[in-house]
């Protein structure tokens, strides 16, 4: 069975070396302890989203939240060579929550929400913190059960206009904008991906259920934009970006080569 994986804050984790002691405590440390039950002895994983993962034996716990753990070893996940950022149109109901835990599982870097004209749901301004905050959870959680050391950023939502300057900024600097699109031609492994040193970046837009608008795709492709499709089916939008994001990573991270991994 793996070791559970815990979020820790990076500053409690800098400097740390084999043989230190660190502490975990608040919602995580009660988790641990007051949840799953750690008792001393047991292997657990601590990470810091950005890279850093510690693999240590717990040396003790005290009260309700609070667990020791005496660092083993010390690793650093590498950074892929593709870096993919979904800009993600909200999806009704609870689908949001499901888009971003598939998307965090199968390792996107960057997730924006996006309100898009024909999206159903909205995010109220008086709603907002509590709508985004249900999207971090289901990111925090999804990190967690696919032992992540390296967490998505979750982007504040953004508006079509927001998008569109997304990807003008990112086609000027070499990258690769995909919109998903069910009339779109071209395959999503034939577009084009450029970069430098070997390490790229990508944007893919997916749509809301209603589809993406003929305005928003026109603003799109003006932007430097592609369309390409997925498949010969039509995905529903919570699963469309996490399958994309699965192709272009087994194309090009998984078993591929890495940039700046180390280990200590």
């Amino acid at each position: 069975m793996s070791a559970p994986v815990f979020l820790v804050d990076a500053v409690s984790l800098q400097g740390v070396q084999v043989n230190d002691e660190v502490v975990l405590t608040g919602p995580e440390g009660r988790h641990a302890v007051s949840v799953l039950r750690i008792n001393t002895g047991e292997v657990v994983e601590l990470v810091d989203g950005n890279g850093l993962r510690v693999n240590g034996a717990v040396a003790g716990t005290s009260g309700a939240d609070t667990l020791r753990v005496q660092v083993v070893e010390l690793t650093v996940d590498p950074v892929a060579v593709l870096h993919i950022t979904v800009v993600q149109a909200l999806p009704k109901g609870d689908h949001g929550e499901l888009a971003v835990d598939l998307l965090t599982q199968v390792g996107v870097d960057t997730i924006v929400p996006w309100a898009a004209m024909r999206s159903v749901t909205r995010w109220a301004p008086d709603r907002l913190d509590k709508a985004h905050a249900k999207w971090r959870s289901a990111l925090s959680a999804a990190a967690k059960q696919s032992r992540r050391a390296r967490w998505p950023i979750l982007g504040e939502l953004a508006a079509t206009a927001t998008v569109e300057k997304m990807i003008y900024e990112l086609v000027a600097e070499s990258g690769t904008a995909i919109v998903l699109h069910e009339a779109a031609i071209t395959p999503v492994l034939d577009v084009p991906i450029s970069g430098i040193g070997g390490a790229s970046k990508v944007i893919l837009v997916v749509g809301p259920e209603g589809g993406i608008s003929d305005e928003e795709r026109a603003a799109f492709r003006a932007a430097g934009a592609v369309e390409a499709r997925l498949g010969p089916g039509v995905l529903r939008s919570s699963a469309a970006g996490a399958v994309a994001v699965a192709v272009l990573s087994a194309a090009r991270n998984w078993g591929g080569p890495v940039v700046g991994g180390s280990s200590t």
